[in-house]
């Protein structure tokens, strides 16, 4: 297993549960912070394994409603209550991902830390990962099989294409507490130059994200700080968010597109979470579909390692390969209706 975010961590876990050998190969340089939404699906698969998760270090808020400004005069407030899961959850991501990566350890799973993979190559029907630990040591592992959970950022294994310039990207910060208990409450605003979305932290913060094409951005006059504080002034729902002293927000950024590959799994290899299809962000599907594809993926590689009578290993990697072409065309249509709303809105 290489890469221990949500994607990789869940499919270790349902790999080790089930009886099955398997080391976590995780390096946090690419670990992304800040709060991220646990939709209420998610959760609730997750809690029928670990009841008690949310519970202990993965604490969240639950998102008791959905407040959107995209193409009406007025706000539109989707209560929860009206889903059938039930209320999200907004997570520290750095400890919902240490979280799960200590239940696949539970499950008997090896989690290999500060490891990082440099190559993969067959070697006698078997894989040879060749691993950087720490500063400078270096180490080999050996598998008879392959889980790919490396990020929506392409990695040059098993020919799959190298890195590319994203297009969109999005620009996210932790504003500072403006009241004592958190709001329950995700905003999602559309402007003229990209959209806006701010989830809630514990400590009654909130942590706010600006999606927006690279050339917009390269437009800029000002700083990035100045930039961001500027377009977050001249929202309705996000800028009552903004604190008097901005001195000490921090801007960071990553990639935003959605992010499909030719293929999710090959000979003895099987790619899952962003790795196999990564959603544009406004779906708020990301760690839904990472829990996902790790569920399918892991149930793919157990009937591909140990086929049933009649049945061939390739079939399960191709059901599994439908399913994520499945979960890549629904995006596509569902973003395309919203990203064609945002061109014809007018500007502010």
């Amino acid at each position: 297993m290489v890469g221990g975010g949500p994607a990789g961590a869940w499919c270790a876990f349902m790999l080790a549960r089930s009886g099955a050998r398997v080391s976590l190969v995780h390096w946090g340089g690419y670990a992304p912070g800040g709060i991220e939404l646990v939709s209420g699906r998610a959760r609730r698969v997750i809690e029928q394994h670990c009841p008690d998760f949310f519970q202990g270090v993965a604490q969240g808020v639950e998102v008791h409603e959905t407040i959107s400004l995209w193409s009406t005069p007025e706000p539109v407030v989707l209560n929860a209550m009206f889903n059938p899961w039930g209320p999200g959850l907004a997570v520290e991501r750095s400890l919902f991902d240490q979280a799960l990566r200590d239940l696949a350890w539970t499950a008997g799973a090896e989690v290999l830390p500060d490891a990082k993979v440099v190559r993969i190559e067959r070697s006698n029907d078997n894989w040879e990962l060749s691993m950087r630990v720490g500063e400078d040591d270096s180490s080999r592992l050996h598998a008879r099989f392959v889980v790919l959970a490396t990020g929506r950022a392409a990695t040059p294994f098993f020919d799959r294409p190298a890195a590319w310039e994203s297009s969109k990207l999005v620009l996210m910060t932790s504003l500072p507490s403006q009241d004592d208990e958190p709001r329950h409450a995700l905003y999602v605003e559309s402007t003229s130059r990209g959209w806006w979305y701010a989830l809630p932290a514990r400590n009654g913060s909130s942590f706010a994200g600006f999606c927006l094409e690279r050339p917009e951005l390269k437009k800029r006059g000002g700083s990035l700080k100045e930039f961001f504080v500027e377009e977050l002034c001249r929202t309705r729902l996000l800028s009552p968010l903004l604190p008097h002293d901005i001195g000490n927000l921090h801007i960071s950024g990553r990639m935003a597109d959605a992010r499909p590959f030719d293929r999710a799994t090959g000979e003895n290899w099987i790619s899952v979470g962003d790795a196999a299809y990564a959603p544009d962000p406004l779906s708020g599907m990301g760690i839904e579909l990472a829990i996902e594809s790790a569920r399918l993926g892991a149930r793919a590689v157990l009937e591909a390692v140990t086929p049933l009578a009649g049945s061939k290993s390739n079939d399960a990697l191709a059901e599994y390969e439908a399913a994520m072409r499945g979960h890549a065309q629904e995006h596509r249509s569902t973003a395309a209706n919203y990203y064609g709303r945002l061109e014809n809105s007018p500007g502010e």
